[in-house]
């Protein structure tokens, strides 16, 4: 288990963010599960043994984490999940878990891209995103920091390596496992804008849990019924032709 209190992240009003919250984070768009908690200004989280399939591990992480924050479920103000892209079953575990308890307590959720919840932890202000998406591709965004708020200047998508789109002028730091498998195609698509890649970065609800409580007190939370996984992909392998063809 994790502890860190955080100063106002980026944007956040004094005023407003001083108002008193509690909110679950939930995040497995990867083979990494994490859990988080928002309480009034201090974060607590549990990340998953990697041998452990999320299906098992989310909701005993849940009542862990709650748990030993002394936190009853009838407290939570809202949930927050990453809502995609990222692995289908994953996704689909997050967004159902936080539908289920919110549909349970009468209480609004909070979908956040795991893409901006990289950026958001990669602490610089203008950063190139992806993650793997098997199949030769790799799920990518690019967002900036900008008067305090995160802009997106590449919308989330799904690219060949060697197809990307274009990206704004100025030097990018890119951060995530996708980044990593196809620094190469990066720098070769975007020459002399890119940092050394980040190692060992992945979306956790840490993160998901700080962008969570931002778009909460702007109110963009949903009801539950209204959240839905960010997929990208509508199919999960590629035929035999495909696969001859690359």
């Amino acid at each position: 288990m994790y502890h860190a209190s955080l100063i106002p992240p980026v944007g956040a009003g004094t005023a407003r963010w001083s108002e008193r919250l509690i909110l679950l984070a939930l995040e497995s768009a990867t083979e990494q599960c994490t859990v988080a908690l928002w309480r009034d200004g201090v974060l607590t989280g549990l990340e998953g043994a990697s041998h452990q399939a999320h299906s098992e591990a989310l909701l005993p992480m849940v009542r862990k984490l709650l748990a030993g924050a002394g936190v009853d479920l009838a407290q939570l103000d809202a949930i927050a999940f990453g809502m995609g892209p990222g692995a289908f079953t994953g996704l689909r575990m997050a967004c159902g878990v936080a539908q289920g308890m919110a549909l349970g307590l009468d209480i609004p959720v909070v979908p956040i891209s795991t893409l901006l919840a990289l950026a958001e932890g990669s602490g610089h202000k203008r950063v190139v995103t992806a993650l793997d998406a098997r199949m030769n591709q790799i799920y990518l965004a690019a967002y900036e920091s900008m008067d305090g708020q995160w802009h997106t200047q590449v919308a989330p998508c799904l690219c060949d390596p060697d197809q990307l789109p274009p990206l704004p002028q100025g030097i990018w730091q890119p951060v995530g496992n996708g980044a990593e498998l196809c620094e190469a195609a990066l720098r070769q698509a975007w020459p002399g804008q890119m940092l050394p890649v980040l190692p060992g970065r992945m979306p956790q609800a840490l993160h998901v849990a700080t962008l969570g409580v931002q778009a909460y007190l702007s109110n963009c939370a949903v009801p539950p019924e209204q959240a839905a996984p960010l997929y990208l992909r509508d199919k999960v392998a590629l035929t035999r032709a495909e696969r001859a063809s690359r």
